[in-house]
């Protein structure tokens, strides 16, 4: 990988960013998620499953995006959703280890203009 940077600078690109983000590990539990909030989130939804972050109606949909990430089908999904009125772009994209292997999920959201 081109270039390394230290723990703190990581978060601090994190931080700067104008979206929310999550991530869920390769067993589906949520790790992090920043503090720019689309979405609510509370630290109680860390350590336990994405699923549960989500509606009963969404969960089916979650499920199949999750297995087309894992299977490797898909790299990246994009969704669109609507919050107070205004449009988010959200994206489900695949992290993968050194090997390629599926190490979870980078979930974003930001505001559409």
């Amino acid at each position: 990988m081109p270039g390394e940077l230290p723990q703190e600078t990581i978060a601090s690109i994190l931080k700067a960013l104008p979206m929310d983000v999550t991530f869920v590990d390769e067993h589906d539990v949520i790790r992090y998620y920043s503090d720019y909030r689309i979405f609510s989130r509370t630290p109680e939804i860390l350590g336990t499953t994405v699923q549960n972050c989500h509606s009963q109606t969404s969960r089916p949909e979650v499920a199949r995006i999750m297995t087309e990430l894992k299977s490797g089908a898909k790299d990246i999904t994009e969704f669109s959703a609507e919050k107070n009125g205004q449009k988010v772009r959200g994206l489900y994209i695949a992290v993968k280890d050194e090997k390629g292997r599926y190490a979870g999920m980078i979930e974003t959201a930001e505001w559409l203009d």
